[in-house]
């Protein structure tokens, strides 16, 4: 009699173990792997979307430094600055 008892309550645990944790964990990572997934796609399909858009457009004009003597700054790009020493 206390065989089947503790058979029952072995199976009873197993089943809990199952059913309680391991399949929540299983569907769980599965939604988030596919979560994590679908937020690459989206997110390679605007890298695309913004390289296709550069590509399109025109390239800007690069403007021209200032002659030496003209000034003690020139621009080369839009955002550096180049010093020049006045000698």
């Amino acid at each position: 009699m206390i065989e089947v008892i503790g058979t029952v309550l072995i199976l009873y645990l197993i089943y809990k173990l199952v059913f309680d944790i391991i399949v929540p964990v299983s569907k769980t990572t599965s939604q988030f792997k596919s979560q994590v997934n679908e937020i690459r796609r989206s997110q390679e399909e605007q890298v695309r979307r913004q390289q296709a858009g550069f590509s399109s457009q025109p390239a800007p004009p690069k403007t021209k430094p200032k002659e030496k003597g003209a000034g003690t700054t020139t621009t080369t790009d839009g955002e550096y600055i180049d010093y020049e020493e006045i000698k």
